[in-house]
């Protein structure tokens, strides 16, 4: 088994900048890191922590075995603390950074190092931010901090000016294909789709390995394609519905039993919403990727270079049906176009059932 910074995927310059800071006992007092979501931030921080902490460090990697490795794996640490945002605002707060600097006040008792770890850098707006400027800028010399975040535009540059910048890439293809082949024991086949799938982020792969969710919706959706060539208005009616599940379950059902979980509680209908429509959205995005697989097929035959590797069978047969590729190019358009619709809160029954009829080029009229 992996340990310490080896089990991040890639981001050999990242992992070479914190070991050393670890190995000489002087890292920076704030760092930003600025990656993708999925590029092994998270993981990348935790192990950090490890390191400054670790009574073996070995060659900048923490030992895991140690009480400050164990009880910071485990999440338990006095010393470490992360701080997300709080789940009705979707917000990194002010009373939250407010909390954070009183913390960071504190000598550390059972470790070295006391690190804050802000997990969504993001989602910090002015107010949140300017609250711990001067803990950025002049931190008590026994405190770390490291904020996580995904998109450099929403870094406030009063912020970007105080960090040290470590940057997470996306990782190529064949090196996550070689890990996922190594550590979790897929198919060559399922680690193919699942590097290639994931555009180079280690953990959205990871996350999708044992998700049968996943892979059903996916079955359903090149079912859904596989028919769109009917040319039945009623059948396109169906396949809308089909579209709107998840492995099977009708997304209103998904907020019905969700929402009889805790009837008191508003926030669990807001959850249910999100979790109705990120279902169809990735339902959408998988459509999407399908399609595209069949125009680059329908172009280039069986040397196209394909997300879904491992159904090229199914890719050559679908692509046949289409006498050239102007339907195709019609239907990405049009699955685009639902996902915009989809975005902006439209009826996901309405959006899903237009979408359907379009892609069998039906009318309800015929």
């Amino acid at each position: 088994m992996r340990q310490g910074f080896d089990k991040i995927i890639g981001q050999d310059l990242a992992k070479r900048v914190l070991k050393r800071a670890a190995r000489e006992n002087r890292p920076s007092h704030t760092y930003l890191f600025l990656g993708l979501e999925g590029t092994g931030k998270m993981t990348a921080a935790i192990e950090f922590a490890k390191a400054l902490n670790c009574n073996n460090l070995r060659d900048g990697n923490p030992c895991e075995e140690c009480p400050p490795c164990r009880s910071i794996e485990h999440h338990n640490c006095p010393e470490v603390r992360i701080w997300s945002p709080e789940i009705r605002k979707q917000d990194t707060t002010i009373d939250q950074m407010r909390e954070m600097r009183d913390y960071a006040m504190l000598r550390p008792v059972s470790a070295r190092w006391k690190v804050n770890i802000i997990e969504q850098g993001d989602t910090l707006n002015e107010e949140s931010a300017n609250c711990i400027l001067k803990l950025l800028e002049e931190p008590p010399n026994y405190v770390v901090n490291i904020l996580l975040f995904r998109n450099s535009v929403n870094i406030l540059p009063t912020i970007r000016s105080r960090c040290r910048l470590v940057r997470f890439t996306q990782v190529s293809t064949a090196e996550l294909i070689d890990r996922l082949l190594e550590d979790y024991n897929v198919t060559n086949d399922k680690a193919r789709f699942l590097a290639i799938y994931s555009q180079g982020s280690p953990g959205k792969a990871i996350r999708l390995i044992g998700d049968e969710a996943f892979f059903q919706r996916r079955d359903a959706v090149i079912d859904t394609a596989g028919c769109a060539a009917s040319r039945n208005p009623w059948a396109a009616l169906k396949l809308a519905e089909i579209l709107r599940t998840e492995a099977g379950k009708p997304a209103q059902e998904i907020q019905d039993s969700e929402d009889d979980e805790e009837p008191d509680e508003p926030i669990d209908q807001e959850r249910a919403k999100r979790s109705s429509r990120d279902v169809l959205l990735e339902s959408l995005d998988i459509m999407l990727l399908w399609y595209r697989d069949l125009l680059a097929t329908k172009f280039l035959g069986p040397s196209a270079a394909v997300v879904n590797v491992d159904k090229q069978d199914e890719i050559s047969a679908q692509s046949m049906c289409y006498p050239d590729t102007e339907r195709l190019f019609d239907a990405v358009e049009t699955i685009l176009e639902a996902k915009r619709l989809i975005l902006a809160n439209c009826n996901a029954q309405i959006v899903t059932e237009a979408l359907m009829m379009r892609l069998t080029g039906c009318s309800i009229a015929e």
